[in-house]
């Protein structure tokens, strides 16, 4: 073959340039893993003024550059040690999971290929594997035959996209209404949406860009654990049906951010079926249980729900961002096809291709896909279903801890891999064990010890562990619990000998 003369060929993958590649390719996983694997502590929780003006001392503007080696040199200088380390034990503030080794080999994959799922023509195989996995998704889900999905970018996303759909398709069947063409009818303003005070912010976000508006949220109360008064919704659509206020949408939660608590899914569904209800279950938390066979039980009657928002980069291990937004029927997606002569013209149904910018609020987007389909196809659904069993476990000892421990207690019952505890004394009054609860947080990340998270959703102020690390074993949760309380009568014993010299 004769060489390519183009003075840029080093710069991209040829067969000129493969050597070329591969070392840089070797030079930044010798950086990550220099950076990754030598990590000492979980990261930082704050100092962003240092770290912006170590990040201003890198000229932009070179004209010359440095070279690839000192690029990534700097770039990793810039990172290690000052990043969360989500691989490391004493990570536990988020819902931000370490990537599975197969998921980061399919990552080169998914960037050197550089797909994009839009249109056939721009990604042929790549629909195809996508369709693939995604049809799987649906079927492990529980969904029948004529169901169908798309990758997103995370629930932010898919939370947005099936209020829309809901939205749109309840405004043609009900008014026979194209708010495509037309935009919102003048009845909008009085259409409401079913969900709890536990139901993620970006259903509020999703109906502010919808056009709703807040106001469209109907609160359905919650138990002790965060979950949905099941009993409560007949009595509160009653209530809407006196006052003439059109109910559209139904928002269930499988994996709440603040407690792991999971809805009652299957009652809600019927209940919204009946009434010709969208019923949408955000289950980016918790969705990912569908590949344990001992905890998938907590996801009974999700099949039921119109669509379903999961992230594989929570629970299934995956790189961000790794998502998908299911649907039982496909033709709800009907509600957004669009078509553009240079993208997805309508001829192309005579042909044999598949354009999924059909179902997608995207144009260009990642083949996302890929890391599901080679991470189950490395290590099978048995590996990864004992990974999650493996963080419902240490959340288990860690709350089974809190509970034993005199000095600590349980905000909420736990249900997955979520456990919400208090340091406490009983001489104590709130406002004080509220600022040692903070301090707690503060001490553990100022020591390097641990990164926890915060949640004010019980009442008062308490420490979140999020276990979605399956190098967490159930021993070191619960001596991560100890350490907590013992951080905590370390503090209050410090501040009483503070106020008793005074």
């Amino acid at each position: 073959m004769t060489p390519n003369p183009s003075p840029f060929v080093s710069d991209f993958l040829t067969g000129d340039s493969e050597t070329t590649y591969r070392e840089a390719i070797a030079l930044a996983a010798d950086r990550a893993s220099g950076a990754l694997g030598g990590a000492t502590k979980p990261g930082l929780v704050d100092g962003y003024a240092a770290l912006k003006s170590d990040a201003g001392r890198l000229d932009l503007d070179d004209p010359h550059g440095v070279g690839l080696s000192r690029a990534l040199d700097e770039a990793a200088g810039l990172l290690a040690e000052k990043s969360v380390v989500v691989t490391h034990p004493a990570y536990l503030a988020h819902l931000h999971c370490p990537p599975a080794l197969p998921s980061l080999a399919a990552e080169v994959l998914v960037s050197a290929f550089n797909q994009s799922m839009d249109s056939f023509d721009q990604a042929p195989a790549a629909t195809a594997i996508e369709q693939q996995v995604i049809e799987y998704l649906c079927t492990r889900m529980g969904y029948a035959p004529g169901s169908d999905g798309t990758f997103t970018s995370g629930g932010t996303q898919s939370n947005l996209q099936a209020l829309l759909l809901a939205r749109d398709l309840f405004a043609r069947n009900t008014y026979g209404w194209d708010i495509a063409a037309r935009g919102l009818p003048p009845e909008a303003g009085s259409w409401r949406v079913l969900c709890t005070r536990q139901t993620h912010f970006s259903v509020q976000q999703a109906l502010r860009l919808l056009g709703l508006g807040t106001a469209a949220i109907i609160e359905v109360p919650t138990d002790d654990a965060g979950r949905m008064r099941a009993e409560a919704l007949t009595g509160i659509l009653e209530g809407a049906d006196r006052a003439g206020t059109p109910v559209f949408a139904l928002v269930l939660t499988a994996g709440t951010t603040d407690f792991g608590a999971i809805d009652p899914l299957e009652a809600p569904a019927a209940v919204a079926r009946a009434r010709g209800i969208w019923t949408h279950v955000d289950a980016c938390a918790g969705g990912c249980l569908i590949f344990s066979e001992k905890y998938r039980h907590l996801l009974r009657g999700i099949e039921q729900a119109d669509s379903v928002a999961i992230d594989f980069h929570k629970l299934l291990f995956q790189a961000i961002s790794c998502s998908a937004l299911l649907v039982r029927s496909r033709s709800s997606f009907d509600a957004l096809v669009a078509h553009a002569d240079y993208l997805n013209p309508a001829s192309d149904s005579e042909h044999d291709v598949l354009n999924l910018v059909s179902k997608s609020l995207q144009t260009t987007r990642r083949f996302d896909a890929l890391k599901v389909l080679v991470t189950l196809r490395a290590v099978g659904q048995r590996h990864i279903a004992a990974m999650i069993d493996a963080t419902c476990a240490a959340a288990s000892s860690a709350a089974h801890a809190a509970a034993e421990h005199p000095d600590l207690e349980l905000a909420a019952p736990v249900c997955t891999n979520t456990v919400v505890l208090r340091w406490r004394q009983p001489d104590v009054v709130p406002e004080k064990r509220d600022g040692i609860n903070d301090a707690i947080r503060a001490e553990l990340a100022r020591t390097g010890r641990a990164i926890v998270g915060r949640s004010s959703a019980a009442g008062g102020q308490a420490i979140k562990l999020t276990f979605v690390n399956p190098l967490i074993t159930a021993s070191m949760a619960a001596a991560m619990v100890s350490e907590i309380a013992a951080h905590g009568n370390r503090i209050w014993r410090a501040r009483a000998l503070e106020v008793s010299t005074v």
